[in-house]
This record gives structure tokens, sequence and C-alpha cells, in this order.
């Protein structure tokens, strides 16, 4: 999932439990929960594909952080999130395995602990289903729903 979805859960995640470290740990579980959902787009792997792979990545992680920062600013200013320790661990916790791959990747990062954490991380998207790459125009709206879903959690709770 992108980071936006992420971020919303680890936000939903510390608002109800109320507990850093239990928040940081529900969110960090929960980033894998979600990527065992198909999610991944044909087209922007195809760009990705593309060459220059790693600014690519960059740049799709930094365009997707900007977003879900976009939303929780417009929580915050109209008044519907406090923010929180809780929920800042939620949400660190909910993006911190994208960040540990990325990272890896960007800095070309090796040893043992971070390969098996890649390995992980990228069994998780086969968990459910074959590695499979869907279009834009079904994977936009499996993301945007859950960011819908948990933004009405975090709402009414």
């Amino acid at each position: 999932m992108y980071q936006i979805v992420h971020g919303s859960a680890g936000l939903l995640i510390g608002s109800q439990t109320g507990n850093p470290w239990l928040a940081f740990i529900l969110g960090f579980l929960s980033h894998f929960i979600l990527d065992a959902i198909p999610h991944d787009s044909l087209e922007i792997k195809n760009w990705q594909d593309r060459g220059n792979y790693i600014k690519k990545i960059a740049s799709e992680a930094i365009i997707d952080l900007l977003l879900f920062l976009g939303l929780f600013f417009l929580l915050w200013q109209n008044n519907l999130v406090e923010p929180t320790w809780a929920m800042g661990a939620g949400i660190l916790g909910a993006l911190l395995p994208d960040y540990i791959w990325g990272l890896g990747e960007f800095f070309k990062i090796e040893n043992k602990w971070l390969e098996k954490f890649k390995h992980l991380h990228n069994l998780d998207h086969t968990l459910l289903h074959k590695n499979i790459y869907i279009p834009l125009k079904y994977g936009l709206p499996i993301q945007l729903f859950f960011v819908v879903i948990f933004i009405v959690l975090f709402l009414v709770l």
C-alpha cells in the first residue's frame, strides 16, 4: 500500500491505543497486513523499470509522504486531530517497513539482517496472491477505499 494508507492506519491505531509502544508495534504489524492486499500498480512498475529505478522510487516516496502529511495537516487544521505521542508512534511504526527497505535500496546497504527483512517484506506482498501488478484504475480505488475507511473510523471512534 502507499504511505497515505499506512499512515492513516497508524493514525487510527495510535488514536485507539493511547500507548506509544503498543501503537508502534501494532502500526508496524499493520503494515504487513495491508501489504498482503493486492495493490501494486502495473503502470508505476513499468515506469520504474524504464531506468533510474532508485530515483523514481525516491520520487514516489516523497510524493506519497507529502500526500499523507497533507491529509494529516488538513485534519489538524480543521481540529479533527489532536496529535499525540501514540499517534506519532503508530504512524512511524506503520511507515517504517517501507523506509527500512527503501533506504537499504537507496544507500545500497547489504547485510544479513536487512536481506532477511527485505525477503520478508517482499514475501508479504505475495502472501495472499501471486506477485501481480494491477492497473492503476483498480489499484487507486483500493488504496482510496482504505484511506477513507481508516479516516472515517478515526473520526467516529
